[in-house]
């Protein structure tokens, strides 16, 4: 496979950091991460393209030191950066990287026709859960790639389990002591599970009862299945592996959690909102096809409210009552005159090339100290979908009932 040039990265950061970090025998920056794992990635390609593009495009001023600084770190949301600011020049804006540099600001100024818009950009992470669950994977992959067995493994752990605690640490070292102790069996599998501190229960499959292979105490072995911390479903295979691979599940809830996704939501545009300025026509730009899945009702719920049923007034017992699905107006955009657009952005990948598509949330906050933007101008910032009906032409700024709320971004 031949490697890659990149002669526009070598521009932006040198022979010797691209050498050292994309290269390497051992890399740890994504960019070396996604091309020790696919010499052909389209990951890389499109860091190329998107810096040929800045590199190129004589609409785009950008400092070099300062890009090159965070495509060091932080680079996954740089490169929704480089994707908005690629993106933006093409449709005609001037366009500004870090326009408030060195003092902190919006990522973008946009320019079209003498008006200026701003741009902040956020890549959208793990939740809480999420990265403990990714530093756990990390944690066994790591340790269990390095021990050869005939067996791969299904893996679900309790919420109690952090990574590298010493509760994590042994019940890795256990699951290891039992790939050794299954070696010289020829069960065609089994489920071990343990309960820390010292909890071993291994019940090959077709038992239901101690084995001798872990605890002996009857009582003390069905404790162990019931409390379910730690669990790995064992599968035998044919051949004999170098490492033992493995997948990391979550366990099911009873009764199930609430999906607080729409809270997550709010809480990262609130952090962002405050890097626009006021009285402007501002645009928070999020990227979420990486880490953080989100359905079109959580995001519809976070900037404009929860959904109510309300029902029509009727003139007597006879006529239908007709129930209407209305937002509560209770959502991210009634708390901020900052914000004119939401922009949702999510990357596939179709014949071996990265493409990102941009979905426009405009703000339904009808208050005159928010600019609306026009049906022409939501257009020029990707899809606008049904929400026709929120540019300025069909909503113009008003004080709109009793449900606007003032300003809360002081």
């Amino acid at each position: 496979m031949t490697t890659p040039d990149l002669p526009y990265l070598r521009k932006l950061m040198g022979d010797a950091w691209v050498d050292s970090e994309v290269f390497c025998e051992k890399p740890t920056h994504p960019l070396g991460l996604q091309q020790k794992h696919d010499p052909n990635s389209p990951w890389v390609r499109h860091a190329e393209e998107l810096l040929k593009e800045i590199f190129a495009n004589q609409t785009i001023k950008f400092d070099a030191k300062v890009l090159a600084a965070k495509i060091k770190d932080p680079y996954i949301s740089t490169l929704a950066e480089l994707e908005s600011a690629a993106f933006l020049a093409k449709q005609g804006f001037a366009v500004t990287l870090e326009p408030s540099a060195p003092d902190r600001g919006p990522d973008i100024r946009a320019d079209w026709e003498g008006i200026s818009y701003f741009v902040e950009i956020r890549a959208a992470g793990f939740s809480e859960k999420d990265d403990r669950f990714d530093l756990i994977s990390k944690q066994i992959f790591g340790r269990l790639n390095a021990v050869p067995s005939h067996y791969s493994a299904v893996i679900t752990i309790a919420d109690s389990y952090i990574p590298n605690s010493p509760q994590m640490n042994a019940a890795i070292a256990a699951l290891i002591e039992v790939l050794g102790v299954l070696k010289g069996k020829q069960f065609k599998g089994a489920t071990f599970y343990y309960a820390h501190p010292d909890g071993k229960a291994l019940k090959p499959d077709g038992y239901s009862y101690p084995t001798g292979l872990s605890t002996n105490d009857t009582e003390r072995w069905f404790e162990i299945v019931r409390r379910g911390e730690f669990v790995v479903r064992l599968d035998r295979r044919e051949e004999e592996l170098t490492g033992t691979p493995a997948v990391l599940t979550r366990a099911n809830k009873h009764p199930p959690e609430r999906v607080n996704d729409h809270e997550r939501l709010k809480k990262m545009l609130e952090d962002k909102r405050k890097q626009l300025p006021k009285a402007s026509r501002g645009i928070i730009s999020l990227e979420v096809s990486e880490q953080f899945i989100l359905s079109e009702f959580s995001i519809v719920t976070a900037l404009y409210g929860d959904f109510v049923v309300t029902f029509g007034p009727v003139t007597g017992p006879s006529q239908p009552v007709e129930p209407r699905l209305k937002s509560n107006n209770r959502g991210f955009f009634r708390e901020t005159s900052r914000v004119s657009v939401i922009v949702i952005q999510k990357r596939t990948i179709e014949n071996g090339q990265v493409k990102c598509k941009r979905t426009v949330y405009p703000t339904n906050r009808a208050n005159a100290d928010t600019i609306r933007l026009t049906l022409a101008e939501l257009q020029r910032l990707g899809d606008v979908e049904d929400r026709e009906h929120l540019s300025a032409e069909h909503a113009p700024n008003h004080v709109d009932d009793d449900e606007s709320e003032n300003d809360t971004d002081e």
